[in-house]
C-alpha cells in the first residue's frame, strides 16, 4: 500500500475516500497554520494578480490563442519572483519534504506578498515547470509518427522517453495532472475573489467567520499541493518504473481531492460574504425609501430563526412575530453583551415609565456580539420586559455592518427610533436616557434638552434626582441632603451633626444615603443597618439602581458636555457635575445639599469640609433665615473653607466613552488649577 505523508504528520493512502469536510483543515493543522501566519508580513507591494492569473490560466488550459488576446506586459519583478519560486521547488528541494519547501517559500521568498499573490505566484511558477513537460508530450509521444527531433532529444536527456512512448501511462498521468490543475485553478480563483471581498467588506467590521485565518489555511494547503506536484515533475527524469509513476498518479489524485475540499470551504465563505453584502446593500436601499409600514426593513434585520419567530419577550421568552411591530413606533436598543449594569438600570426605569404611561415606542433589544456566552446572554435577556431578538446569531454581519457605518455603532449602546414608514430619526445614546430619566420621545431631538448645559447656570437638584426621589407636594419642600462614603464613623458624626442642625435651624431636612455605583449590598450592610436602626432617612442600595443611575447621570452630563466642547473651566454646570463626580468611590465621605422645585444653588463638599462648616453653624446661621438663606450661606462657608484649606482638591475618572480632550481644559473644580492626567483619571494637588 502506498502512503502519503502530509506535513502535519497525518499518513494517508490514495485509496482512502475523501471526506466531504476536510477535518485536518480545522483541527490537527493548527500548529502549522500558526507558523504560517507568523510568516505573513505584507508590505503592500503591488502584484496584478488577475493579470498573472489569466496568463497562467491560458498556459494550463493549453490556450492556442484562438480564444482571445495573449498576456503581454509581464512585469520584470513578477518574472523574477516566479523564477525564484520555480528554482526553490525544483532545484533546491532535494532531501526536503513538501512542507519544508512550502515553509521556505513562505518565510524567505513570499513573506511580503498578500495571500492571493503568494498562491498566484506559486501557481505561475508551477505553470512554467509544467509547460516543459506538456510541450514535450505534445511534440514527442507514441501517437506521433514524426516526433519533433528537438523534443525527442530533450526527452532522451531527461530520460523521459519511457513515459512519452507509453501511450496508456502518459494518458493516465496527463489525466491526473489535468484533474489536479483544474482543482488548483478553481481554488485560486475562489481565493482571489474571497480576498477581494474580505478586504472590502471587513475593512471596518471584524469577520465572525475567521476569514483571515481560513484564507491563510487555504493558501498554505494549496501552495503545499502545488509544491508536491512540482516535486513530482522534478522527479520524473530517469523514471522507468511504472509502479512508481502509478504512485505519483494516485498521489496527484489525492491532492486534487484535498484541494477541492479546500475550495468547498472557500466557496462557502465566498457565498456567505456575497450574501452579507447583498443584505447590506438591501438595507441601504430600504432605508432610502419611504414605506407604508416598517415590515420589510424589520424582516431583513430580523430574519426567521429556523422557522421560529425572531423575537421574544425577554423575561417570559414568549415568541413574537415581526407582525407585532407593523405600523408601530419601534425603538431599537443596539448593544454589546457587556451591558449588565445598564440593562438592570434600564429595566427599572422602563417599569417606572410604563406605570406612568410614558413609553411611546415598542422597545426591541438587538444584541451584537463577536463571542456569545449563552448563560450570560440568557441572564441579560431575562431582565428585559420588552422585545428581544431571540439570539445574537440572528443579526447577520451585513446588518451589523450597516449599524456600524450608518449609525456609528461601536461598543457604546445606542437607541434608534424607527417610525412606521421605515424612516429613522436621530440616534440617541444612553447618555440621554440617564441624564433625563426618560426614553426617547417622539418628535424630540436628542440635543433638544441640553440647553441648560450650554447656559451653565449651575446644576439643580431637580435635574439630578427628579425621578429618583419624590417629596410630598402638599408640604413645604424640605432641604434634601445626599451623602455617601463607606466610613461608618464619619457617617455617624455627620448624621449627628445634621440632627443638631435641624434643632438649631428648625428646618425640614431629608437624608438620602447614596451607595457607590458598583458597590454590593453586603459591603454597605452595616451602613444600611445603622441608617435603619437610627431612622436616619433612606438609603439607595444597588438593587434599586437609584445609586447607579445617580452616578450614571453625572457621567452622562459630564461626557456630553465634553463632547460638545463645554468644559468645567468655563461652565458652572460642568464644574458642579465635576465636583460631584470627584466624590464617586470616596471612602471618607461627602455631602450635597439642595431643594427640589427651587433655583437655589446646591452646596457640596467632602466630608471633612462639611463637618467643619456644620460644626460652626452658630457663627453663620441667622434665626430669621429660611432654607434659601441656609443653602446660600452654606455654599459661602464651604467656599471659604476651601480657600483657607487648599489641599482639599479632587480627582475625576472620566467615562470610558469620552473622546480625547485638551489637558489645559481640565481644571480642578475646587482650586481652578490645571489637573494632572493619569490614563483616564485627572487629579489635582497630589
Amino acid at each position: 500500500m502506498t502512503f502519503i505523508h502530509l506535513p502535519n504528520g497525518v499518513i494517508m493512502t490514495p485509496d482512502q475516500p475523501s471526506a466531504p469536510t476536510p477535518n485536518y483543515l480545522h483541527s490537527d493543522d493548527d500548529a502549522i497554520i500558526k507558523k504560517v501566519l507568523e510568516t505573513h508580513k505584507p508590505d503592500h507591494r503591488k502584484v496584478d494578480v488577475y493579470h498573472l492569473f489569466n496568463i497562467v490560466a491560458k498556459i494550463l488550459a493549453h490556450d492556442d490563442g484562438s480564444s482571445g488576446t495573449y498576456g503581454f506586459g509581464m512585469p520584470e519583478v513578477a518574472a523574477d519572483i516566479i523564477n525564484k519560486v520555480s528554482c526553490e521547488m525544483t532545484c533546491k528541494c532535494s532531501g526536503k519534504d513538501a512542507n519544508r519547501v512550502t515553509m521556505v517559500l513562505l518565510e524567505t521568498v513570499l513573506p511580503n506578498y498578500s495571500w492571493d499573490a503568494k498562491l498566484v505566484i506559486t501557481v505561475a511558477s508551477f505553470a512554467v515547470i509544467y509547460s516543459e513537460f506538456y510541450l514535450l508530450s505534445q511534440f514527442y509521444n507514441a501517437s506521433n509518427p514524426n516526433p519533433n527531433p528537438v523534443a525527442k532529444n530533450i526527452a532522451l536527456l531527461k530520460q523521459l522517453q519511457g513515459i512519452m512512448e507509453d501511450a496508456s501511462l502518459l494518458q493516465h498521468l496527463s489525466g491526473a495532472i489535468t484533474e489536479f490543475i483544474k482543482a488548483i485553478m478553481t481554488v485560486t480563483k475562489c481565493l482571489l475573489q474571497l480576498n477581494d471581498l474580505s478586504s472590502e467588506y471587513f475593512a471596518i467590521y471584524k469577520s465572525p467567520l475567521s476569514t483571515a485565518t481560513d484564507i491563510a489555511r487555504s493558501a498554505y494547503w494549496a501552495v503545499f499541493s502545488v509544491v508536491t506536484c512540482a516535486r513530482h515533475f522534478a522527479a520524473l527524469s530517469g523514471l522507468r518504473n511504472q509502479i512508481t509513476i502509478g504512485t505519483m498518479i494516485k498521489e496527484l489524485s489525492v491532492l486534487a481531492s484535498k484541494v477541492s475540499s479546500i475550495q468547498i470551504l472557500l466557496q462557502n465563505q465566498l457565498d456567505t460574504l456575497i450574501q452579507e453584502i447583498e443584505i447590506y446593500k438591501s438595507l441601504i436601499k430600504l432605508f432610502n425609501t419611504i414605506h407604508q409600514d416598517n415590515t420589510a426593513i424589520l424582516q431583513v434585520m430580523f430574519p426567521m430563526d429556523g422557522g421560529k419567530p425572531p423575537l421574544v419577550i425577554g423575561n417570559s421568552y414568549t415568541e413574537v412575530k415581526i407582525d407585532a411591530l407593523q405600523g408601530k413606533n419601534v425603538l431599537l436598543l443596539i448593544s454589546s453583551l457587556d451591558c449588565l449594569d445598564e440593562i438592570k438600570a434600564l429595566a427599572k426605569l422602563y417599569d417606572q415609565l410604563e406605570k406612568n404611561g410614558k413609553i411611546q415606542y415598542k422597545l426591541v433589544w438587538v444584541p451584537v456580539a463577536d463571542q456569545i456566552y449563552e448563560q450570560h446572554f440568557s441572564s441579560l435577556r431575562s431582565l428585559m420586559p420588552w422585545y428581544c431578538v431571540r439570539h445574537p446569531s440572528i443579526i447577520r454581519p451585513g446588518v451589523i455592518r450597516y449599524f456600524r457605518e450608518f449609525w456609528n455603532f461601536t461598543k457604546q449602546t445606542i437607541l434608534v427610533p424607527l417610525y412606521p414608514n421605515g424612516q429613522v430619526q436621530p440616534i440617541y445614546t444612553l447618555d440621554f436616557v440617564w441624564a433625563w430619566g426618560i426614553l426617547p420621545v417622539i418628535g424630540l431631538h436628542p440635543d433638544g434638552n441640553w440647553k441648560f448645559l450650554c447656559e451653565g447656570h449651575g446644576l439643580s437638584l431637580d435635574l439630578l434626582i427628579h425621578d429618583l426621589y419624590t417629596v410630598d407636594l402638599r408640604m413645604p419642600s424640605p432641604i434634601i441632603c445626599l451623602y455617601g462614603g463607606e466610613d461608618i464613623k464619619w457617617i455617624e458624626e455627620f448624621t449627628t451633626a445634621i440632627n443638631r442642625i435641624k434643632d438649631v435651624t428648625k428646618l425640614s431636612m431629608d437624608l438620602v444615603y447614596v451607595s457607590q455605583s458598583k458597590a454590593i449590598n453586603q459591603t454597605n450592610k452595616a451602613i444600611f443597618d445603622f441608617i435603619t436602626g437610627r431612622k436616619l432617612g433612606v438609603y439607595w442600595n444597588v438593587e434599586e439602581t437609584y445609586s447607579w443611575r445617580f452616578w450614571a447621570r453625572l457621567e452622562s452630563i459630564f461626557s456630553s458636555g465634553l463632547r460638545k466642547g463645554i468644559y468645567p473651566k468655563v461652565n458652572n454646570t460642568m464644574k458642579d457635575v465635576g465636583t460631584l463626580l470627584s466624590f464617586s468611590g470616596s471612602y471618607s465621605g461627602w455631602a450635597a445639599f439642595g431643594q427640589l422645585g427651587t433655583s437655589h444653588k446646591m452646596a457640596k463638599a467632602t466630608g471633612e469640609i462639611v463637618l467643619q462648616v456644620l460644626s460652626n453653624i452658630s457663627s453663620w446661621w441667622d434665626a430669621a433665615g429660611g432654607s434659601e438663606f441656609f443653602l446660600l450661606e452654606l455654599n459661602q462657608q464651604i467656599q471659604k473653607q476651601l480657600i483657607d484649606n487648599p489641599n482639599h482638591c479632587c480627582h475625576i475618572v472620566l467615562p470610558a466613552n469620552v473622546t480625547e480632550i485638551a489637558d489645559e481644559m481640565m481644571t480642578c473644580t475646587i482650586c481652578d488649577r490645571k489637573m494632572g492626567k493619569y490614563l483616564m483619571t485627572y487629579r489635582c494637588c497630589e
